[in-house]
């Protein structure tokens, strides 16, 4: 069998659904709290500023925890590594829905950024291993980067509009919906138990992982792809936490309708994911990426200039925010320094970086959201953000205008 045919090998797809079920669960218990928001802080007695600071626990730990999760992806393997971080997960949605408090809600919350890394590096793992031709990877790389979307677009439209007419209760939603993890982690355990053998064996021992942080950090295009990954993270983070509050206080919807139109935005962020990297050649991943980033700058900012009828429109512009993520990550597994023995560490170097932004997204708008400035102030906030990354996306070009005169 040639390299090419090991490549193709016809249960990467299988394994690939598994990792797509996986990360679809990932994104129900990972949005399971902002479109519960208002229910959440009056029986729990939290701030804004205090909802906030709960709603980006989970990438507070991220940044300690992803490059721990990014080894352990490489020594234990994409079946054991998965496992257990879907395992942490359902334990994170379970103990926030019995929260009693904000202590213990933080805790719960920050539980999921134990487990998290694991999935978020083993998903691109699965990738490098299993899919070998440029345009499969590009695919696959949409494609698993919207589950989370889609799942969260999921909770949005589901929460208040079935769920809790349903249960009378923000935990019993909670609760449900981390059964969904119960139900990917299962049928991981099926796919990833009968897999054979990945097309690439890779081994990986501790001392070359230290060799691989070194040698990826003092690439300075890996350290760009960083800072990319951090401004990314602060614009999609920071939007996702508040979006439906922005619309309920700010616009004056109801959280049905503000859960709803939130969802159009992640549909379209779906769309542009699975449609934008699989088309954006190399030399113009810059172009399109600063493309993005207006249009999200123009959204955020007509919510708070235009009439409220008119919300809907950029809501849905602001939706292009999710396609950054995947564009981004194609840059980074495409990276010189990045090759199939050091994918788990690049990618948890590149997540405990890109969640601090994720940390201080939700945290920096809910204390704007306290001051006078309220939200309108906070989305002004983000469309700055917009602008300021052009100018790491600008110098960018000169890595992929390098690839192209090669």
């Amino acid at each position: 069998m040639t390299l090419v045919d090991a490549h193709h090998h016809p249960y990467r797809w299988v394994l690939f659904t598994g990792i797509c079920g996986v990360y679809f669960a990932f994104g129900v218990v990972a949005m399971s709290i902002p479109p519960l928001v208002g229910d959440i802080r009056a029986d729990l007695g939290l701030s804004r500023g205090s909802m906030g600071l709960a709603l980006g626990a989970w990438q507070v730990v991220y940044i300690v925890s992803a490059p721990v999760g990014g080894r352990l992806i490489d020594r234990l393997g994409l079946h054991r590594g998965i496992l257990l971080g879907a395992l942490v997960v359902t334990a994170s949605g379970l103990v926030r829905a019995a929260a009693g408090g904000f202590g213990t809600f933080w805790l719960a919350i920050a539980l999921f950024g134990v487990g998290g890394p694991l999935i978020s590096a083993g998903a691109p793992k699965a990738v490098g291993l299993w899919f070998g031709t440029e345009r499969e990877r590009r695919l696959a790389i949409g494609a698993y980067s919207t589950m989370p979307a889609i799942g969260g677009m999921a909770t949005l439209v589901l929460s208040n509009s079935v769920l809790m007419p349903l249960t009378g209760s923000w935990r019993a939603t909670v609760v449900i919906e981390t059964g969904l993890m119960v139900v990917a982690l299962g049928v991981w355990l099926v796919v990833s138990g009968r897999a054979p053998e990945p097309p690439v064996a890779v081994t990986s021992t501790g001392a070359s992982g230290a060799v691989g942080r070194r040698g990826l950090l003092a690439s300075s295009e890996f350290r760009l792809v960083l800072l990319l990954g951090l401004g990314v993270m602060f614009i999609g983070h920071g939007l996702s936490g508040w979006m439906p509050e922005v619309l309920r206080e700010h616009s004056g919807f109801s959280a049905m309708a503000a859960a709803n139109w939130v969802a159009l935005g992640g549909l379209v962020g779906v769309v542009a994911s699975l449609v934008v990297p699989r088309h954006t050649e190399r030399h113009r991943l810059p172009s399109v990426m600063a493309m993005i980033l207006l249009a999200v700058a123009v959204g955020v900012v007509a919510v708070v200039v235009l009439p409220t009828m008119l919300d809907p429109v950029p809501v849905a512009m602001a939706g292009l925010r999710s396609a950054m993520v995947p564009l981004v990550l194609v840059v980074l597994m495409e990276s010189d320094a990045v090759e199939p023995s050091n994918t788990g560490v690049a990618y948890g170097l590149w997540f405990a970086v890109a969640e601090i932004g994720g940390v201080t997204g939700p945290l920096v708008l809910g204390r704007v959201a306290d001051t006078s400035a309220g939200f309108g102030g906070a989305l002004l906030l983000v469309a700055l953000v917009c602008v300021l990354m052009l100018v790491p996306v600008r110098r960018m070009r000169r890595f992929t205008d390098r690839d192209l005169h090669r």
